[in-house]
């Protein structure tokens, strides 16, 4: 019976069980004395028995229901956990990607801020722009990087020296490769020139998270040297210790060569400067010396240590203050002045030395003057011997010059016979005698030229000369000469007439006589000496030419100096002072014009000179 119909029946009808149930129906229908009370009890057992079998459905069903609610409140309570677990990670990662996001804000110096912690919405519309942001920062990095790349050699290194990355401009200056580089130490380029202290200060600089900058030599796969300038960057963490470090390095071995041969082309320029015998000098817009080399104490006597600061002023004599001081301003801005001065200079034992100044001022970078360069060069013994030139001209001048003049007057007249005839011999020595005064009183004035072109001396009326009419008098005044040589002068007219140029017409008759006098003495006997002319757009050419034995090859570099004259036999019969063409040449460069001469060995030679034309 069903606990709870046996309940009931206890409490309400003192049955305790199914027996005592059973017996009081039995007696109740013992009793019964109708058809519907017996037919009631009749049914009573029925009616209790489906009572109680109700009552275990019952029970059956709220079993049931028990247990699908037991089942539903465990998923139930899988599911909760599962979403507290859930919305738990939910939480952690929107932290995360709110201080994700919030280092991110920090680091990328716009304006944006982070939403409150519930907007979901307002973390998410922020994400994309942060993350575009990053992305263009990315880009950048990476074309930094291409960029350095291109330009600089790059490696990176972990906290142990230990390589992870080398660029190709690394593999392509050391000549090892990636695979060849990847986990070895820079230790593998050490050329052996820098001490263990070189690198023991490198190491402890970047170790310190410093950056270190320096210049290295190393050594590549195939033994060559090559310098390098590096920078060592350090990378830090959160406690500030290094991680790994990323080196930067430009190849700088042309800069070393260039280095190299500027510091030896300073030495011997340094040398040069100490031991030229000029004295080279640098000094302030007031005149004081800042710079001297040992030629000042060479030539003066004084230390430059003891004159450095001095006044130039100081030590130059008295009367050339002025002239000194005149140059200096006048040159003062002119950087291309090739003009020198000459003054007399004190030295360490009081007496006065003639020297010889250049200078050229010294530029700032706005074109300011702030002091001059220049040399001083002792011209005292030049200065000497230009004295005792003077002298010597002065006494072929004044004490040579007329006895000669008078002795070849009187060797002309026993020369020409006008006292009489002489026996042979006599005459003989009398002719030498009189070609001789003759030469020496040509000398005497080509002496006397060259001293008056020298000195300065020498006037120079440039004006319009008709050129044919100087060669025809020319001609005429040479043709006695050029008959003593048996050789004829002509002059090739030219088509055009007259023909003008600018010239000192004294100075240009003494070029003609020079010159033809010269083609006569080395012309065969009969020939003929030609001058012909030609006209150019600005000049006039002249051409003196003969058909004699030509100029030596070995003499023509030098055969306008003073006194030059070939060594053959021909010269030395035909005689000359050997100042002829330098004088010429000398006139013609004073009047504007240019010499100069053509000669093939056997054919002869043309000398010919030009000249401005006078249109």
């Amino acid at each position: 019976m069903h606990p709870t119909l046996a309940r009931q029946l206890r409490r309400m009808c003192g049955v305790e069980n199914e027996e005592q149930l059973a017996e009081r129906i039995a007696q109740i229908s013992s009793l019964s004395s109708t058809q519907e009370i017996a037919q009631f009890i009749s049914g009573l057992g029925d009616f209790i028995s489906r009572v109680n079998s109700t009552y275990e459905q019952s029970d059956r069903d709220l079993d049931l229901r028990s247990r699908s609610l037991e089942e539903s409140s465990f998923e139930l309570n899988t599911i909760n956990d599962r979403l507290r677990a859930e919305n738990n990670s939910h939480n952690r990662v929107l932290e995360s990607v709110r201080h994700a996001l919030n280092k991110l804000l920090e680091s990328s110096e716009t304006h944006l801020q982070l939403p409150d912690k519930d907007d979901l919405e307002g973390l998410s519309s922020l994400l994309p722009g942060l993350v575009s942001l990053q992305e263009k920062r990315r880009l950048e990095l990476y074309y930094q990087r291409f960029a350095m790349d291109q330009h600089a050699i790059v490696s990176i290194t972990d906290i142990d020296g230990t390589i992870f990355y080398v660029n190709e401009k690394f593999c392509d200056l050391s000549g090892y490769s990636q695979q060849e580089l990847m986990g070895k130490n820079h230790r593998i380029l050490n050329s052996g020139f820098h001490s263990y202290e070189f690198f023991t200060e490198l190491w402890q600089t970047v170790s310190e998270g410093r950056v270190w900058h320096g210049q290295t030599r190393n050594k590549n796969k195939q033994g060559n040297y090559y310098w390098v300038d590096s920078t060592i960057v350090p990378f830090l963490d959160e406690s500030g210790k290094p991680f790994q470090y990323i080196s930067i390095r430009t190849d700088i071995t042309e800069n070393k060569r260039l280095a190299e041969q500027i510091a030896t082309r300073e030495r011997e320029y340094r040398y040069l400067i100490q031991t030229i015998k000029q004295v080279i000098f640098r000094m302030d817009l007031e005149g004081h010396w800042l710079f001297l080399n040992k030629s000042w104490e060479d030539i003066t006597g004084y230390l430059c240590s003891e004159s450095i600061n001095k006044r130039l002023d100081e030590f130059v004599h008295y009367d050339d203050l002025k002239s000194i001081s005149e140059y200096i301003l006048t040159n003062a801005h002119n950087t291309q002045n090739d003009q020198l001065i000459e003054f007399r200079l004190r030295n360490m034992t009081g007496e006065y030395i003639w020297v010889e100044l250049q200078a050229l001022p010294d530029l700032d970078s706005q074109n300011i003057v702030i002091g001059f360069t220049g040399t001083l060069t002792d011209i005292h013994e030049r200065k000497r011997m230009e004295q005792m030139k003077a002298e010597f001209v002065s006494v072929v001048s004044h004490e040579l010059r007329t006895p000669v003049t008078s002795i070849r007057g009187a060797l002309s007249m026993l020369d020409s016979g006008i006292f009489g005839s002489w026996s042979p011999e006599p005459t003989k020595l009398i002719s030498i005698a009189h070609r001789n005064s003759q030469r020496l009183v040509t000398l005497v004035n080509d002496i006397l030229d060259m001293d008056k072109l020298m000195s300065g001396n020498m006037k120079f009326t440039i004006v319009k000369l008709n050129l044919l009419e100087s060669i025809h008098q020319s001609i005429e005044a040479n043709m006695a000469y050029a008959q003593g040589f048996k050789v004829d002068i002509k002059l090739i007219e030219p088509t055009e007439s007259p023909i003008h140029v600018l010239a000192a017409s004294d100075r240009l008759s003494q070029v003609l006589a020079n010159l033809i006098s010269n083609a006569c003495k080395f012309s065969p006997t009969n020939d003929q000496v030609s001058i012909k002319v030609e006209v150019q757009t600005d000049h006039v050419t002249t051409w003196i030419c003969d058909n004699g034995p030509g100029i030596p090859l070995e003499f023509r570099s030098r055969i306008f100096g003073a006194f030059a004259q070939a060594e053959t036999g021909d010269t030395r019969k035909q005689g000359g002072t050997g100042l002829g063409l330098k004088i010429s040449k000398t006139l013609v460069e004073k009047m504007g014009g240019k010499i100069g001469f053509d000669s093939d060995i056997g054919q002869g030679t043309q000398f010919w000179f030009s000249l401005p034309r006078a249109v």
